[in-house]
Order: structure tokens, then sequence, then C-alpha cells
């Protein structure tokens, strides 16, 4: 039998942890897609993306999946069990993975906020440890009541750094369709979210390298603004270092007091510190950022001496 692991909601809020962004929206709003865009893959087994799942906890750490009960009990199942999971004795699942988006912050994948099988309480139960949110709406039925009554009851529980994405634009007719929609939506909106943002995010998983087709899916503008975001939390700061330095064993870890731990002949580390004196960041910021960017777009090469010296 697995030992369960306890586990309680005092410890993990005293420990320093990562931003928590926690995407949300009605069903079918793109959450599991953006996910994708996110780390690359969909985290879970394709049969069970569409069922009744408590809300999952995505972080960085080597493959493991956990249900957590409502008592703040932890206990080991198999991926391929997770659809046996029983909705009312599980307040989350936990699951790791090893990717670099996890690095920089934790993801939680909501339930749709439209299941009528299921109620609110699933999820509100959960919004005291979300950070930020990413709101996702359908742009060919943008920002419904149904939604807007949703986020008045849970604005006030984030730190107020919150994305809107109208998903799925690709399936408005014409450019001044988007426009009406970006319109009407931003004016509903004024004041509620950090940015309001159109995207393809299909387009912008299928775009790869092609930076033109990457700035048409309107992936650019949200994922540059969302970084950036989270590359300032706080936690950042004085989280442990396996959390700021590089994952990649390939890397060169930086020193606590700024210095390359090893030179390399092209320099690349000594200035990825210089960068992060400069711009007031927490040293291997730099580099993490440039990773994590070209994560999100498809690439596996290093980074650059000129990406790294200007993040």
């Amino acid at each position: 039998m697995t030992k369960e692991k306890p586990v309680t909601h005092e410890q993990s809020f005293k420990q320093p942890r990562k931003t928590r962004l926690a995407l949300m929206g009605e069903f079918s709003a793109g959450k599991s897609t953006l996910i994708k865009l996110f780390l690359g893959e969909n985290p879970l087994p394709i049969k069970v993306t569409a069922t009744r799942l408590p809300p999952v906890l995505i972080s960085h750490g080597e493959d493991a999946v956990y249900a957590v009960g409502h008592d703040g009990v932890e206990t080991p199942i198999d991926i391929d069990q997770i659809e046996q999971v029983r909705l009312e004795e599980t307040r989350l699942i936990r699951l790791y993975k090893p990717c670099d988006t996890l690095e920089i912050c934790d993801l939680i994948d909501m339930p749709g906020i439209s299941d009528p099988s299921m109620s609110s309480e699933v999820w509100m139960s959960v919004m005291d440890e979300v950070d930020s949110v990413v709101w996702c709406t359908q742009a060919t039925q943008a920002w419904r009541q149904s939604e807007a009554a949703t986020w008045q009851q849970i604005a006030e529980r984030t730190n107020g750094e919150n994305f809107l994405l109208v998903t799925q634009v690709d399936k408005l007719h014409s450019e001044r369709d988007l426009n009406r929609v970006m319109t009407r939506v931003r004016k509903e909106t004024q004041g509620l979210f950090r940015g309001t943002f159109p995207i393809s995010i299909t387009e912008a998983i299928a775009a790869g390298e092609d930076e033109a087709k990457w700035k048409a899916s309107g992936a650019a503008d949200f994922i540059n603004d969302l970084v950036e975001n989270l590359m300032k939390a706080p936690a950042l700061s004085f989280a442990e270092p396996a959390l700021v330095q590089s994952q990649d064993k390939s890397a060169k870890p930086f020193a606590s007091d700024g210095n390359a731990a090893e030179t390399s002949p092209d320099d690349d580390s000594n200035q990825a510190a210089e960068a992060s004196s400069a711009t007031g960041q927490t040293v291997g910021v730099v580099p993490k950022r440039v990773r994590v960017l070209t994560q999100m777009r498809g690439r596996t090469e290093r980074p650059t001496k000129s990406q790294m010296a200007t993040g």
C-alpha cells in the first residue's frame, strides 16, 4: 500500500513559492490548449481531459501525481488512474512535470465554470491558493453575463495581476468582427484585468519558430507580458536556488555572489549575470526567461549571447 503524505495549509503558505496562475473560463474556452502552449504538451491523458476532475495544480518536479483530500492528505496515484478520482473526496490533484515554464509559476487547471454537473464549490475552495488568473473567453460569445458574474465573485481573491484572453479568434469571419468584439469586451471589462488579448492558441502552437505567424496568432503580446509579470514576482527572489537557477544540467549555474560558477569560452554566463544585475532581477532569471519563451514557441536551442544579455 502506498504511504500517504500529510500536509497542512499552514505549512504550504509559510513556504516561499512561485506565483500560482489559475486558468479559468467556461467549458471549451481553450484552457487545455493553453496548457499545451505553456508546457509543450497536455499533462493529462487525452481520454480524461474532458472528464469531471477537481482543480489540477501543476508544479515543477519529477513526474508524479497526487490526489489531495479535503483534509490535506496527499495520496500518490497513477496518471492512468486519474479518471477514477472521486470528486467528493478530492479537493485537488497535484501533478509534477519537469518543464521550464513551471520554474517560474505553478499552473492550476480549473474546471469549466459552466459545467451544470459540478458545483462551483469544487473550484471555489481552491481560490485562496490562487495568485493570478488567466481567464479564457470564446471570441464568438465573448464575456457572457455568467462569466462577468463569476469574475465579480473571485476577483478580490487574486493579486490583481490577471489576464483576459479572447480565444479562438480565428473563428471570427473578419478583422472587422474581431475589432467589434474586442471593443465591446474591453469596454465591459475596463479596469478588471491587467491586459486583454485576442489570441488563436492553436495557431500559436502551430507557429513554432515562424515569427510572423507567432505574432499574427496574438500570442506574442500576451506571452511577453505574462512572462515579464511572472519574473517580477516577489517569490522568485527568495525561492530556493534550484527554482531560480537553470534546471538544465548542460547550462552553467550561477553562484549566489553574482559570478558564474564556471566561465565558459563565450562568456555567456557572465553577460547574463551583468544583465541581471543591471535590471535588478535575481541572478539566473534572464536566461531562464529566454528558455521559457523559447519553450512556449516550440524551440529547444540554448539562448544566444545577445538573447541572454537582453532577456
